[in-house]
């Protein structure tokens, strides 16, 4: 902008002076005639027309002028800001595999046993920056299947990306398992890329840990233990979710896991009740 405009200034700066020149002439009873100055006058006045054709001003300021290419820029600005913002925040939703239902406006916030859950989620997330910078923050959510663990972890997440555009990797532990442990990741580089990703991503939330497992093995269980080191020394976050309660956690995942969890100061949340999912025809069982 300022290119386009300063010469246009100085070039009306220098039509003013001509202009005091003439008009001092003229005094002098004498009718100066400058060929030059008529056509870079003419000139001048063609591009103060098209400009005033063009923001339908009706006299020429520069000033004026200049403050209204700088807001029309600046909203240009804002708005491509606004749209690489909500593109960052639909690939950081597609790359954590969020259910899109997984959001606080579809939770029963009039059920009293979700009450705690809801307010506790909420104070997660507005502290979230601050575990940043002090080792990481944990949730450790756990309740009978259906009582909403997941739907509860998922609106934590959604909120984080949307407001905040944290990066979130959701994952099941059977599925962290199975790519690392039963090569459903082939490439052995692609498998270490993973696993620093799930080291490093701003958030990790880990599903039905050691579901229908009174027990993991030694090698889950030193790896999840290892896993939760690495993200409390780079004060990364985690959330865990699990059917089991913390005592019966400690046994399936060992002392040097769950000692890893205890590290974090975690936040634990349990979801009673029945089961929150749709009824099967007429069997609510």
């Amino acid at each position: 902008m300022s290119n386009e405009q300063d010469p246009l200034k100085e070039a009306l700066a220098d039509i003013e002076a001509k202009r005091q020149q003439l008009q001092r002439e003229k005094k002098r009873g004498r009718q100066p005639h400058d060929p030059d100055l008529q056509r870079h006058v003419g000139t001048l006045l063609d591009r103060i027309r098209r400009l005033q054709r063009e923001t339908g001003g009706s006299h020429y300021e520069y000033e004026a002028l200049r403050k209204e290419y700088e807001a029309k820029a600046n909203a240009e600005v804002r708005e491509l800001q606004k749209q690489a913002r909500q593109e960052r925040i639909s690939r950081l939703i597609a790359q954590a595999d969020l259910n899109p239902e997984w959001v606080f406006e579809r939770m029963d916030h009039d059920d009293p046993s979700l009450q705690y859950p809801i307010e506790t989620a909420r104070y997660f997330i507005s502290g979230f920056e601050h575990w940043e910078k002090s080792g990481g923050g944990c949730m450790l959510i756990y309740g009978d299947y259906g009582t909403g663990k997941s739907t509860l972890a998922g609106a934590v997440a959604h909120e984080l990306i949307e407001r905040h555009q944290k990066s979130v990797i959701f994952q099941q532990w059977a599925s962290i398992v199975d790519r690392l442990f039963f090569n459903v990741i082939e490439d052995q580089e692609e498998r270490n890329q993973y696993r620093r990703a799930l080291e490093e991503v701003d958030l990790l939330i880990v599903d039905e840990v050691a579901a229908n497992r009174a027990k993991l093995a030694e090698s889950q269980s030193s790896f999840l233990g290892h896993l939760l080191r690495r993200r409390r020394n780079l004060s990364r976050s985690v959330i865990l979710i699990t059917n089991h309660s913390p005592e019966s956690l400690h046994r399936a995942i060992g002392d040097f896991s769950f000692e890893a969890i205890k590290a974090f100061n975690p936040v634990d949340i349990h979801l009673a009740g029945p089961s929150r999912r749709p009824n099967i025809g007429h069997y609510s069982g």
